[in-house]
């Protein structure tokens, strides 16, 4: 099934018609202050040494201050971006828990490769429905669905690709939760600081839990995804075992990046985050006015820079919303995303994603408005007949 929904998004992209308008990609558009590009110098660029397993120290120790996490370098695992982050971290989970114990228990909607790397590693993958997909809250949604069997769960926030938001006394239950059970948390953190105007990061880290590993990156807070640098950070010694699954999958996170990121605590790094953080929320903003104008339902985000939009009921008794994103991109040269992608809660969804330029915003709704009203024009075609 993951095959296929990759399948999709690739699918999505190739032959697009020259002048689309892309929507469908997850890549920030940020520019990058002078101090970073001045860092790339001869010393750094010479240096391509083995690094410690885990990463360079004072990068760590970089890591530990730029999340504002409540530990120390030792409890840092430096990756190849979150994406190794969260298949070392499920591998590290995997040679730490009981025989018995084999279900990961993710969020749905839910990022694409949850499902594959559970698969991969021989666990069985189980959803639970994230709001506003489910009745009551996250921790009961969370709650319903843990068994005896569960080793993991994880925790996405803010989500790809719904943009809900876990905040600080909700994800303390959550943790709260798994630690009575014996169960690890993973909190998939990677859009932690693209929060909203009350509350501009998703959670904060004062304290963690004895269950709890957090993964993050450079990739989308700094939007660097080529740097290819992550973490997994966690109090628990489960550290040593993904500190190990990451010695088998790839030995040591790039070296140049490492060296840069041990940089950042003697610039300004604060200020190239707030300008993210106040890009992406003025183009949630943006996108959504102009959503809400143009008469188009959907999930309204508390963070991240994706949204799901709802396909019209009627649109859908014409075609699933895998037609329709192809309609979009054939017919009316728009980028989305099918949210059949992303688990069955997100059916008849379409995922937009507004981390680029938004002077292409009001175009690319007004043709997703198009491609509405073309289908349905149709329809009313064919009634009449």
């Amino acid at each position: 099934m993951t095959q296929i929904q990759k399948s999709l998004i690739r699918q999505i992209f190739e032959g697009a018609p020259g002048n689309s308008i892309n929507l469908a990609l997850g890549e920030p558009d940020f520019l990058k202050p002078d101090w970073f590009i001045e860092l790339i110098n001869s010393k750094i660029l010479n240096h391509y040494a083995y690094t410690p397993n885990a990463g360079l120290p004072e990068a760590r120790e970089a890591a530990i201050e730029i999340n504002g996490y409540n530990g120390f370098p030792d409890d840092v695992c430096l990756l190849c971006g979150a994406e190794e982050g969260l298949f070392a971290t499920v591998a590290g989970v995997k040679l730490s828990v009981a025989p018995g114990k084999t279900q990961v228990l993710a969020p749905s909607p839910y990022f694409l490769t949850y499902p594959m790397i559970s698969r991969l590693l021989g666990l069985d993958y189980s959803t639970y429905p994230i709001p506003p997909f489910c009745s009551g809250s996250l921790l009961e949604s969370i709650q319903d669905k843990i068994t005896a069997s569960t080793a993991l769960v994880i925790v996405n926030s803010p989500a790809n690709p719904s943009g809900i938001m876990v905040c600080n006394d909700e994800l303390h239950a959550i943790e709260e939760l798994c630690e009575s059970r014996g169960i690890f948390l993973l909190v998939d953190e990677v859009y932690r600081y693209f929060g909203n105007r009350s509350c501009p990061v998703s959670h904060q880290w004062d304290t963690i839990g004895k269950f709890t590993i957090a993964v993050s990156s450079l990739t989308k807070a700094f939007g660097l995804p080529g740097l290819r640098l992550g973490w997994a950070f966690t109090k628990n010694e489960v550290i040593q075992q993904i500190i190990i699954a990451h010695q088998s999958i790839a030995a040591i996170s790039p070296a140049f990046s490492q060296q840069l990121l041990a940089l950042f605590p003697k610039n300004d790094y604060k200020s190239w985050l707030d300008a993210n953080r106040e890009k992406t929320i003025s183009n949630r903003e943006n996108i959504m006015l102009l959503m809400d104008d143009a008469g188009i339902e959907y999930v309204r985000p508390e963070g991240a820079f994706y949204s799901l939009l709802k396909i019209p009921d009627a649109v859908m008794e014409k075609m699933d919303d895998v037609a329709f994103a192809f309609h979009l991109k054939e017919q009316h040269q728009i980028l989305t995303v099918p949210g059949s992608a992303f688990g069955e809660y997100s059916k008849g969804h379409l995922r937009l994603s507004f981390g680029g330029n938004a002077s292409t915003f009001p175009e690319a709704i007004q043709r997703i408005r198009s491609g509405i009203d073309s289908v349905l024009q149709k329809k009313e075609q064919f009634l009449k007949i």
